[in-house]
């Protein structure tokens, strides 16, 4: 019996080996976006910043000004006058969980824009997937 324990003692040794080594593992640069979203989920929804607001001028200074009517009033009906901060923080509204990206990727805003394939945040929250 003690040498039973002792022979899986020893595989859980050699299986933790190999864990942490393949989680130490550098964790290569994507070449593309394509069926990640990692960046669209948990930090709300950044086209809330599209929002019609009575106190801001005309035209809007954030939304994109070809941006359909169709989709400002999809963004005005789902956020009903909440300012950025205080939208859910699970998704953005445009993220779409099926093709992980964003449903109107011309019309993203500015801070996705911004989110740099490859760059520290991205690969911070690859890492997490990885490791979660």
């Amino acid at each position: 019996m003690a040498r039973a324990i002792g022979a899986a003692s020893s595989r859980s040794g050699v299986l933790d080996k190999w864990v942490t080594m393949i989680l130490t593992l550098p964790l290569l640069p994507p070449d593309s976006c394509e069926g990640c979203g990692l960046c669209c989920e948990g930090i709300g929804s950044p086209v809330l910043l599209y929002a019609s607001r009575h106190d801001l001028p005309e035209p809007h200074p954030f939304r994109p000004v070809d941006l359909p009517q169709a989709l400002i009033d999809e963004i005005n009906d789902h956020f009903a006058g909440l300012v950025r901060g205080q939208e859910p923080q699970a998704a953005c509204l445009w993220f779409d969980p099926q093709s992980r990206s964003c449903q109107h990727y011309s019309f993203r805003p500015q801070v996705c824009r911004d989110y740099e394939l490859g760059g520290r945040s991205c690969l911070q929250r690859r890492r997490q997937d990885v490791t979660s």
